[in-house]
């Protein structure tokens, strides 16, 4: 009787057993891919992070976003910007609560007065390359280090949808602005690991003693997209 029993107990439960296997198989793929995604880098943060960075700083054009915080809290810059290599950049948003926008093109600077719609000029002077203005006009520029002691895979998250590896660093970093003013730097970069570039990033620069004297975050995006950026209208400029 239980091998004629069998066939019939199956016959009436395979509409419930197929869709949990299913179920179940989708669920082992997925944590099949999320582990091999981790597991393809084991070893090789280093790498894997010097292969994102060159990457991004080879790209023809970008678009980013930076949030600038004092003791970790207030909020000083928080800024729009979008890059064209080698030469172009533009960026708008806030710096001390005050609105401001930029147009960096070769060597020369637009400012934009945040009371009128006039631009004024500044020939010869190139803020992009200043280490006091490197945060807004070239985020990228964070990232030059003397070495890197520390690196480490934190895990895996999305930015903006897209599912990146988390690495965190304590970098010593080549900026005599920050290296004066700060003991100790802690970054932690989200890179695509199909492209291999950085999405998302974020610094904490701590002061002798160890308390947290500024947080930077920066994002990524629109690589390679044909981003114009030009000089504001002849009649709106004013030279100075």
């Amino acid at each position: 009787m239980k091998l004629l029993l069998w066939p019939r107990w199956y016959v009436l439960n395979r509409r419930r057993i197929f869709p949990s296997a299913v179920a179940a198989a989708v669920l082992l793929i997925v944590l099949w891919w999320g582990s091999s995604l981790l597991s393809n880098f084991t070893g090789s943060e280093k790498d894997l992070f010097n292969k994102a960075l060159d990457n991004t700083l080879a790209c023809s054009s970008y678009r980013y976003s930076v949030e600038v915080k004092q003791g970790g809290k207030d909020t000083i810059i928080l800024v729009e910007g979008e890059r064209v290599e080698p030469d172009r950049v533009h960026i708008k948003g806030a710096m001390q609560k005050s609105q401001m926008e930029f147009i960096q093109i070769e060597d020369t600077t637009y400012m934009k007065d945040p009371w009128s719609d006039r631009w004024f000029t500044l020939k010869g002077n190139s803020l992009a390359q200043s280490e006091l203005f490197i945060t807004e006009f070239n985020p990228l520029g964070l990232f030059k280090f003397k070495d890197i002691p520390v690196i480490k895979k934190l895990g895996s998250e999305k930015v903006d949808g897209e599912k990146t590896v988390v690495l965190e660093l304590k970098p010593n970093v080549v900026n005599p602005f920050l290296e004066n003013k700060y003991s100790e730097f802690k970054y932690r970069v989200w890179i695509d690991p199909g492209k291999k570039l950085i999405r998302k990033a974020s610094m904490q620069a701590y002061i002798p003693g160890g308390s947290e004297g500024l947080a930077v975050e920066m994002r990524f995006r629109d690589f390679n997209e044909k981003i114009k950026i030009n000089p504001p209208l002849e009649k709106s400029i004013e030279s100075k």
